[in-house]
């Protein structure tokens, strides 16, 4: 093998490949992901990467072009968190790209601690937007206007494609069945022992801290452990589970989307009891407004004012690993050139 080469995981073993070179039309699937460390995650999902394409300099977009499952997918980050930011992304990526017809935003986001079906919300779970009662998956709370009796919101987001929702629901059940998560050998793929890489390793149960609503941080900016106000570790709602092992659940419905990061609890409470939110984050109501997605959000804090990264990795990586087992039940479908 020269030195034109490629590396990358695949069944959690480095292989060397020549990178294949497919034109614009061949790529079906779009997956868009907010941070750097959402995008590392998502590029050590592919089984293969290909070679980069020729695009109009009024698309600044940066892609990564790569194959899960027989899907031919382009990877494009984001140049800074929000909504507008994504709108803009998705609609450059579709005018480069008319074949891409099915969208994925993967990334980290902020858990409302409520009981679904799967169980109680916590740390490194996933939620995956799904049309709830009059929400279609994702909801865009700030958006409206006040008015006398309360906060009258407008403009309805479109629901993520059929396909998607039912990719999901397979998923759901091929999971069920399975003696060993699948999730868990996609997490696999990424080496923490790599010092590089090191940030997407599990942190650990007894690291999951759940505050009461109205116990606040006390140093902003300085984390729960750090803070010279040393915050109350009493005070905090231990998960069940002491295992070494993660224990993903994914939980179902509705995500909310708005312009700033919540880090209160009672706001977020609030804002979950209104919509029947499950999580909190900053990009699906622009990318589902330039063009429907499925959501998938790997649980990272709680959004309270206790914030503590350790979570950010392996919330991400948790989110790429269900992304990459949703390609296996999706058809593939023969585009016209």
């Amino acid at each position: 093998m020269g030195t034109s080469g490629l590396r990358f995981w695949q069944k959690g073993t480095r292989t060397n490949t020549k990178r294949k070179r497919l034109t614009h039309y061949d790529y079906t699937i779009g997956w868009i992901s907010p941070l750097e460390v959402d995008l590392i995650a998502a590029l050590e999902m592919l089984d293969e990467k290909h070679g980069k394409l020729p695009q109009s300099p009024a698309d600044p977009n940066v892609y990564h072009f790569g194959s899960i499952a027989g899907h031919n997918i382009i990877v494009v980050g984001l140049q800074r968190p929000g909504n507008s930011e994504a709108a803009i992304v998705t609609a450059r990526m579709r005018i480069t790209f008319p074949n891409i017809r099915l969208n994925l935003l993967v990334g980290i986001g902020g858990g409302v601690p409520v009981r679904t079906e799967q169980g109680m919300i916590r740390l490194g779970h996933i939620v995956v937007s799904k049309p709830v009662g009059q929400y279609s998956g994702t909801v865009q709370y700030e958006r409206g206007k006040s008015e006398v009796g309360g906060f009258l919101r407008y403009g309805f987001l479109p629901p993520p494609p059929p396909v998607l929702l039912l990719a999901a629901q397979s998923l759901a059940a091929h999971r069920a069945r399975k003696r060993q998560d699948p999730l868990i050998e996609n997490i696999q793929r990424i080496d923490t022992n790599d010092p590089r890489l090191h940030r997407y390793r599990y942190p650990g149960a007894d690291k999951d801290v759940l505050s009461p609503t109205m116990y606040h941080h006390g140093q902003e900016s300085i984390s729960c452990v750090e803070s010279v106000y040393d915050c109350d570790m009493r005070q905090r709602i231990p998960k069940n589970s002491v295992s070494d092992i993660p224990d993903i659940l994914v939980h179902r419905g509705t995500i909310a989307s708005g312009e700033f990061p919540v880090i209160n609890g009672e706001e977020r409470d609030q804002i979950g009891k209104q919509y029947g939110a499950l999580c909190f984050e900053r990009e699906a109501a622009g990318a589902s407004n330039s063009f429907p997605c499925l959501v998938i959000r790997g649980i990272s804090d709680y959004c309270d004012s206790h914030q503590d990264n350790r979570w950010h990795g392996f919330a991400s990586a948790a989110a790429a690993a269900y992304a990459r087992e949703l390609f296996f039940h999706i058809p593939i479908y023969q585009m016209q050139k």
